[in-house]
């Protein structure tokens, strides 16, 4: 064998020493654990009905040989033992090869004998020769080689076209199809079934692509005015930390560090508070005697954590009471908004999808639409739905015109600041509680709740929050039920939801409005015709006065709303209402009352029926049990008031819906509570021991109030309350049972009471007694009866609240703080609780406290907790042993202990409420 001979045979080694290379590291690859791909990776969509996934056919998610791995699985099922065969091959040429190399002659050597021919490297030569001409290695090479060939060209065209889940024009074949697929199935986690494939066309992304677009470049459209929001909600966040940061003196950065710092010496060179030494460059602050570089590091370090520790402890979620910069600008943006909000929850659901959606899709022309991972089933028919609805219907384009109110924004917001919050908080989506319980309520119910959609052909102007229409729709689907959110979170306007939404259906019907009837105390008639007249269209009948029977008789022939007392629910006839409405629903509590009978009758006789109370419970589980009674009869069980706490809910949840300020409104100002022990005076003393030894729980009660020599301390402590609201510029709304108290208190303050709320006021007076109090100078006082003014009325104009003595129900003293603390407050809320210390004050923290147990157990959407029965106490129970407790300790033991005096000394005060 000549070297030109040679040469060629080992360049044939050569090559098939490299085709085992690749085939070897194909096979590896086509061993490895099948590829999984997180189908979230692009584009998403999150439908009710489930989610749709777009992953682009070029996305780096996707493994960059699934065609290559897959064709030869396809195609080659034996190419693992064509692999071996050719390894085998490899290594006897890897045993021929060397010697093989030194045969052969050259040339010269032939021409002049200058070269031996060595037999073993000839022999070498020959073997080498025979193996790569066997029909067996030929037929592997070969073999080997076509099914490289085939991998490359799969490769190719994953490269070229990308990854495709859907047969069609220029996809590959079913095997690529199929890896492509079992690919996503295994990055979603969940079994075949889990996962459907479809397909969306060109067409249906271009029209809704563009209105979309349209939408994301208008300056006044919702992602726009939701970033200007967040722009100057952080700059007024920033303002209150720096306010802050002017109010702390440098001594507090040791909270944040546990460096030593030194503060000597600061003061001199004005640096004052943490804000001056955020303010001071290192090199003034190591111009003060004995700090170095060090310790200036430090110290700007610490102010800087302490600042950002400000700001993110507590962010700034609402709009304030003072008119800085930042706060009127966000008002303005409100403004905006409040023009361009005109979709529903369902259309706003639908934009809000889309606009997401297109925000993550690839941007650029997609000629052949894009294969879509689909979970859910209607996931893609809903997804294809938003796209034909945004681009056909000029539902997504933005009103023509858009007024921006300049400064005039700010005066609109103290008007209306509950409706400016609300739209803040829908704005920035700071609606997150619903009060939905899927531990309570099955996943079937939660759905039908979800699904109904309000129709508002009987409302205008109002803006329901995320958890007033849930409460609304809660309503509409259960039809009967209990509202107990607590006081302050919007249930009327709840109520007047599901009222109009129930009056338009049955409009539609052509039955006309139907009728809805509104029972409530007395004190909150003008309140609930007010709002109705506000927020619905619907006819509106005060039943109330000399001419109620009238307006009842005009309702019943025409439709719409009456509103009434529970002595009209008991004296008028109202029929069978198709809605009735009962505000602060705790009043009939006791089933054997005449106004629970008579309302009791009406619910039976009505469709739809709605008990409003923040307070279903005040003393006895038994009285929630009353109330559910009257909604739901066939929820109420043998022994359902002895249940405990947990299973007592889960009875009670396909009725009762309660939200808690907590939980929905962390956009409120702060409420600040102060309990001011106030140590009574020698006289306030010789008076309460000569009530106490007369046995008079009133007395008791009052008497740190009614001191007849000198100064009462309780009347010195609230004198230094209001001159600080007045410094302030706030106004100051006193809450106390007893009408002599507050005739004192009126009689100390003179012309700064704007007047006082007690029973015998009527509902018109009382409301403008409330609205000029809203319009009164800082330092301004509304007295108010605690059973009258802490039912019904919205007070958000006073921003100081005083609780003249401890209630009886801790419920009242809620009811009553609720007043002030609720939906459109602007400023912080002080609650100032006044004590006498050593008095039955004392002694009524001390034994109402497990009340409140009780109440947070049973009726708040809490965990609950195991109640004692000793804390259900009666009044007349808790006079009597505060009583002896306070005779005891005075010791006014000796001889027969006085009775407590009889239950007719509130007599005139209850019925005056």
């Amino acid at each position: 064998m000549d070297r030109t001979q040679l040469r060629a045979l080992l360049r044939d080694t050569d090559d098939i020493r490299s085709l085992a290379t690749r085939a070897v590291r194909l096979l590896d690859a086509v061993q490895e654990e099948e590829p999984s791909v997180d189908p979230g990776a692009g584009a998403h969509c999150e439908t009710p009905a489930g989610t749709v996934d777009i992953l682009p056919p070029h996305s780096p998610e996707w493994p960059r040989d699934l065609y290559t791995r897959a064709t030869v699985e396809h195609d080659h099922p034996g190419f693992a033992q064509l692999v071996r065969e050719l390894v085998s091959v490899v290594v006897r040429i890897d045993a021929l090869r060397e010697p093989a190399s030194r045969a052969g002659t050259g040339v010269l050597g032939r021409l002049f004998g200058l070269g031996r021919p060595d037999p073993a490297a000839e022999n070498a030569a020959t073997d080498l020769l025979f193996l790569l001409a066997d029909t067996r290695t030929s037929w592997v090479v070969t073999a080997v080689r076509d099914v490289l060939s085939g991998a490359q060209r799969a490769a190719d065209q994953q490269r070229r076209d990308g990854v495709r889940l859907n047969p069609g024009p220029g996809a590959p074949g079913d095997h690529c199809i199929e890896a492509a697929r079992r690919a996503v199935i295994r990055g979603a986690g969940t079994g075949y079934g889990g996962v459907e494939f479809g397909r969306i066309e060109p067409a249906a992304l271009s029209g809704a692509r563009t209105a979309v677009d349209r939408v994301l470049r208008h300056p006044d459209s919702e992602p726009a005015l939701r970033a200007e929001a967040d722009e100057a909600l952080a700059a007024l966040g920033r303002r209150h930390t720096r306010e802050l940061m002017e109010q702390l003196p440098p001594e507090a950065l040791k909270r944040v560090t546990d460096d030593r710092l030194r503060f000597t010496g600061l003061a001199e060179a004005g640096i004052t508070s943490v804000a001056d030494v955020l303010d001071t460059p290192v090199d003034r602050l190591m111009a003060v005697n004995g700090i170095g570089r060090r310790t200036a590091d430090r110290l700007l370090a610490a102010a800087r954590t302490l600042e950002s520790e400000a700001a993110t402890t507590n962010p700034t979620l609402h709009i304030g009471a003072d008119p800085v910069p930042e706060a009127v600008a966000l008002t303005r943006v409100l403004s905006r908004y409040e023009q361009v909000a005109v979709l529903d929850e369902t259309e706003r659901s639908r934009r809000d999808r889309l606009i997401s959606f297109f925000r993550e899709l690839p941007v650029g022309p997609a000629p052949d639409g894009f294969d879509v991972i689909v979970r859910g089933s209607g996931a893609l028919d809903q997804l294809l739905d938003d796209l034909r609805w945004a681009a056909a219907g000029p539902a997504l384009l933005l009103p023509d015109h858009v007024t921006d109110p300049g400064s005039a924004a700010w005066d609109d917001y103290l008007s209306r600041p509950a409706r400016y919050q609300a739209l803040l908080a829908d704005l920035l989506r700071l609606d997150t509680v619903t009060g939905e319980d899927p531990a309570l309520l099955d996943a079937a119910l939660i759905e039908r709740i979800r699904e109904v959609r309000l129709n508002r052909d009987f409302l205008r102007d109002l803006h329901l929050r995320g958890y007033q229409s849930y409460g609304a729709r809660f309503a509409v689907v259960q039809r009967r039920i209990i509202l107990g959110d607590e006081m302050g979170l919007g249930k009327t306007i709840q109520a007047i939801a599901v009222a109009a939404h129930l009056a338009a259906e049955l409009a539609a019907g052509g039955g006309g409005p139907g009728h809805t009837a509104v029972v409530c105390p007395a004190s909150v008639v003008v309140n609930w015709s007010r709002e109705l007249g506000t927020f619905c269209t619907l006819e509106v009948f005060v039943a109330h006065g000399p001419d109620k029977r009238v307006a009842a008789a005009a309702w019943r022939e025409r439709g719409g709303v009456l509103v009434c007392t529970y002595d009209g629910a008991r004296t008028l006839d109202l029929g069978g209402p198709d809605v009735l409405i009962i505000d602060e629903a705790h009043m009939i509590k006791n089933p054997r009352a005449k106004r629970t009978i008579a309302c009791s009758a009406l619910a039976q006789a009505s469709g739809t029926v709605m008990l409003l109370t923040g307070t279903p419970l005040e003393n006895r589980v038994s009285e929630f049990v009353n109330l559910i009674r009257i909604v739901r009869p066939d929820l109420v069980t043998r022994g359902m008031a002895e249940l405990e706490a947990e299973p007592f809910r889960r009875l009670i949840a396909p009725a009762y819906l309660r939200r808690n300020v907590i939980q929905v409104l962390d956009q409120l100002p702060e409420r600040v509570d102060e309990t001011e022990w106030v140590e009574l005076t020698d006289n306030d003393q010789r008076f309460y021991r000569e009530n106490v030894a007369e046995g008079s729980w009133m007395g008791m009660r009052r008497a740190s109030w009614l001191t007849p020599a000198g100064e009462p301390a309780k009347l010195a402590r609230l004198a230094e309350i209001i001159a600080d609201a007045r410094t302030a510029g706030r106004r100051v709304l006193v809450f106390s049972f007893f009408l002599d108290v507050l005739e004192i208190i009126a009689g100390a303050f003179g012309e700064s009471v704007v007047g006082v709320i007690d029973g015998s006021v009527p509902p018109q007076r009382r409301q403008e007694l409330v609205d000029a109090f809203g319009s009164a100078p800082g330092g301004s006082i509304l007295l108010a009866q605690v059973l009258a003014g802490g039912q019904g009325l919205n007070i958000q104009a006073a921003s100081v609240v005083v609780l003249a003595e401890p209630q009886v129900k801790p419920t009242l003293e809620d009811q009553a703080i609720a007043r002030a603390y609720r939906m459109g407050q602007t400023g912080t809320v002080h609650v100032h609780r006044l004590i006498g210390t050593d008095t039955v004050d004392e002694r009524m923290l001390e034994i109402l406290a497990g009340k409140r147990g009780v109440f947070d157990s049973f009726a708040r959407t809490s965990d609950a907790a195991e109640v004692s029965d000793a804390v259900d106490i009666s009044e007349p129970e808790l006079a009597r042993q505060i009583i002896a407790e306070e005779r005891r300790r005075l010791g006014l033991t000796d001889g027969e202990p006085a009775r407590p005096a009889p239950e007719t000394d509130t007599a005139s005060e209850i019925r005056r409420s």
